[in-house]
């Protein structure tokens, strides 16, 4: 450790579930991410190729248990690989990552592993757009991933989303079948809306890997408006001392849907 210090390389010990969590939602949307890390925690953006999805996550210094960094820097990392090395550590191990030149450490219990780190030039980071709306709904995530999301999977590839001053529906419709959820303003943790708006958003494949890969947040926010990109925030894990402080924010971003005929 104090090899690491004298050459200026970080240290950042972390969960294994937060992380398992990080790499599960980076890998909705990409297969590669480049990290920004400075003292106060570390930032990542991506967007997948088609430019349909992107995901932006926050991780506060708070969020590990251990946090040796000294000047900002971006690494880029093989998320599949990434998940490949958590596959080796059980739900309650911690894991330390350090970098040595070109590659990315691990420390799991007794186990030491590393990975090639890959060429951060060759990995965009994209622009989050300023997605603004005045209407939201803060709900279950589980309410929307059984009732609103796998409900409708086997019917279309669409979701479509209706918000009024009392209540939130999703709905999907096929020539054949039809599925909807509908979320009276009561059991709604918080609801937004003095008019009723409505929007779909395809492909619905995404929003079930998202909410799948979300394990671990019981609450989000839904964003959106008439035939308008959709917003989810969510937090999710603590720090280290178990308080809220070290959790980790992030917003999934879903881009303008298809005209509907």
């Amino acid at each position: 450790m104090a090899e690491l210090q004298e050459m200026g390389q970080m240290r950042l010990t972390i969960s294994v579930r937060n992380l398992r969590e990080i790499a599960d939602l980076l890998n909705t949307v990409v297969t590669e991410a480049k990290l920004k890390i400075d003292q106060s925690g570390i930032t990542v953006k991506a967007v997948d190729p088609a430019h349909v999805a992107m995901i932006s996550l926050e991780i506060p210094k708070g969020a590990f248990s251990e946090y040796q960094v000294e000047s900002e820097e971006e690494i880029a990392i093989d998320v599949e690989r990434l998940k490949s090395v958590i596959k080796l550590a059980s739900s309650n191990d911690s894991v330390t990552m350090s970098k040595d030149k070109e590659k990315l450490k691990f420390e799991i219990g007794t186990i030491a592993k590393s990975i090639a780190l890959l060429d951060s030039q060759a990995v965009t980071t994209p622009r989050v757009p300023q997605i603004s709306s005045d209407y939201y709904v803060v709900l279950n995530k589980s309410e929307l991933e059984r009732g609103g999301l796998k409900a409708a999977e086997d019917i279309s590839d669409a979701v479509r989303f209706t918000l009024t001053p009392d209540e939130f529906r999703a709905r999907s419709v096929s020539d054949s079948e039809e599925s909807e959820l509908r979320l009276p303003k009561d059991m709604l943790k918080e609801i937004k809306c003095n008019v009723t708006i409505k929007s779909s958003y395809p492909p619905l494949e995404y929003l079930l890997k998202f909410v799948k890969s979300l394990a671990s947040a019981d609450v989000i926010k839904l964003s959106f408006k008439d035939d308008y990109p959709l917003s989810i925030d969510f937090n999710f894990g603590y720090g280290k001392d178990g308080t809220q402080g070290g959790a980790i924010k992030g917003t999934f971003l879903l881009a303008p849907p298809r005209m509907e005929q």
